[in-house]
């Protein structure tokens, strides 16, 4: 039996002039890794802080384990595990000493971190002031992950961790799921979440526009296909559904293939190939065309050599964007409302 751990419907958020989140209808599956992406500005964090209840909806509803997130959030908050973009730390304390309060509070063993920090190469006996940025998102990913609450909630989890103890975050992660917990993953590390994620969600000015699987995203969109033959293809060889012809100069042809490859490479196993270059679109590319004017992706033109690449600026999502969260939460509750925020 399929069961939602997270789950809204119609779920806005608004600042009265400024834009917040719309109508965002997410679901998240017990034992999922789910992505959530999207440009600064778009509403990530708005949608994360009304799941976490420091927000009080304007409209709509978020539930996580069935209960509501701003009625229930302390009962909702005893079963998750959340790490913040920007963690706060007492500064004067080492990682030893604030991991092991918060294994205490967690009813834990005070020690409970040890193994942790130590997969992590951190370093518990600094004051975590005295930490560069790399090493206190450590002592946050490190709280994130100890003990075993069912659902993890993580801001940007990897800002400032060097690409090792990136691939050991990812191996945490993987672990995670093993263990039958629940992860809802904002980043702006693509790569990371094509690595990693189930299902991803990306939100655009507030609004959830596509929610898929991580493969059907990446495999349903044109792949560039470039070979090198040992004589020219015969005439009309690659005439099939689904694929173009981009250019064939003799025995260098370049192609585009959308959807299934199978029936184009039982064409190429008949020819004799001395050199085949398969690129897939990474995660990356696809995210940026939700952001470039054209909508989705799906539409890019496949007879262009250009349409399987990234727009030419990464600078659109910047100018879509705005500020995505003028009520920030303090540190230890809720966020203040503002006047006109629903009460």
């Amino acid at each position: 039996m399929v069961t939602n751990v997270i789950e809204t419907s119609r779920l806005t958020k608004s600042y009265g002039r400024r834009r917040g989140i719309e109508e965002v209808d997410v679901s998240v599956v017990e034992g999922e890794i789910f992505g959530f992406l999207g440009p600064n500005g778009a509403g990530k964090t708005t949608t994360i802080r009304c799941l976490l209840g420091a927000l009080r909806p304007t409209a709509g509803r978020a539930r996580i384990f069935g209960l509501d997130c701003w009625a229930d959030a302390p009962a909702i908050h005893g079963r998750l595990s959340f790490l913040p973009s920007e963690p706060g730390y007492l500064g004067e304390l080492t990682p030893a000493e604030q991991l092991g309060h918060i294994a205490s509070l967690r009813g834990l063993s005070r020690t409970a971190w040890q193994g942790l920090a130590e997969r992590l190469e951190l370093d518990p006996s600094v004051q975590i002031r005295r930490l560069s940025r790399g090493n206190r998102q450590k002592v946050g990913v490190v709280a994130a992950f100890m003990g075993d609450a069912p659902l993890l909630v993580m801001d940007e989890p990897t800002t400032g961790l060097d690409p090792l103890i990136q691939r050991t975050f990812l191996g945490l992660v993987a672990e995670a799921k093993s263990a039958g917990r629940t992860i809802f993953l904002s980043s702006h590390n693509l790569p990371e979440v094509e690595r990693s994620c189930d299902r991803v969600a990306i939100i655009r000015d507030g609004r959830i526009v596509q929610v898929s699987p991580v493969q059907q995203l990446v495999g349903s969109h044109w792949r560039s296909v470039n070979l090198v033959l040992a004589d020219a293809a015969p005439a009309g060889a690659f005439d099939m559904p689904n694929v173009r012809v981009v250019s064939a100069d003799a025995r260098d042809v370049h192609l585009m293939v959308l959807g299934d490859v199978n029936p184009l490479l039982r064409t190429i196993a008949g020819l004799e190939v001395r050199d085949i270059a398969i690129t897939t679109p990474d995660i990356e590319d696809i995210f940026l065309r939700f952001y470039d004017g054209h909508g989705a992706p799906g539409g890019a033109d496949p007879a262009a050599p250009e349409s399987a690449a990234a727009p030419e600026s990464a600078a659109a999502p910047e100018r879509a964007a705005a500020p995505d969260d003028p009520a920030a939460p303090g540190r230890g509750g809720r966020a203040a409302e503002r006047p006109g925020d629903a009460r």
